[in-house]
């Protein structure tokens, strides 16, 4: 009996647990339109920018090796955070990104661009683990609200859209961000 009921336990839990579907990332990604500063307009919390009200990346692509990165972030007692990194390309719309110094750099980790908007201007990036999502523009006036219908895509493919934390402020934009693209 106990044989039995093994087997259908163990298929009783994988009918209830939800799976999500292969989270498609942006097609034709076009790199050097990426490059410049992104400001993080919301995020999943994560403990990598725990206490942080403000946060923005700058990207530097150049057409040999790999894309500079360097993200800064605002605490709200003032204090200002910086790390600096690199990203590769592993396949369309999905990087792998390496931070500085030790032992950061030992692990590199998932940065898919899952949505992006035709200007170039705003993109969703996260994690096939569903954990981080982040919500990006090149204008540091946007909100989430002006997410919201590619955020109910990213509802439809298992992110907890509801848990995020929208930045109170915005890091000044960069007037001459750092642009490594060369023709």
């Amino acid at each position: 009996m106990r044989l039995i009921a093994l087997p259908l336990l163990c298929a009783l839990l994988a009918s209830c647990s939800s799976s999500h579907p292969p989270l498609a990332t942006v097609k034709n990604f076009q790199l050097d339109r990426y490059d410049g500063e992104w400001h993080e307009v919301a995020r999943l919390p994560n403990r990598f920018e725990n206490g942080l009200v403000a946060a923005k990346a700058t990207y530097g692509v150049g057409l040999d090796g790999p894309v500079s990165v360097v993200n800064q972030g605002l605490k709200a007692d003032g204090e200002t955070t910086n790390i600096a990194g690199t990203a590769t390309i592993v396949s369309d719309g999905k990087l792998k990104v390496r931070f500085n110094p030790f032992p950061a750099n030992l692990f590199a980790g998932d940065y898919w661009v899952l949505w992006i908007n035709r200007s170039y201007t705003k993109a969703i990036v996260g994690t096939p683990s569903r954990k981080f999502l982040w919500l990006l523009s090149k204008d540091p006036r946007m909100t989430a609200s002006d997410f919201m219908e590619p955020l109910q895509l990213m509802k439809a493919q298992g992110f907890p859209i509801e848990n995020l934390i929208e930045n109170t402020k915005r890091l000044p934009a960069d007037p001459d961000p750092i642009m490594m693209v060369s023709f």
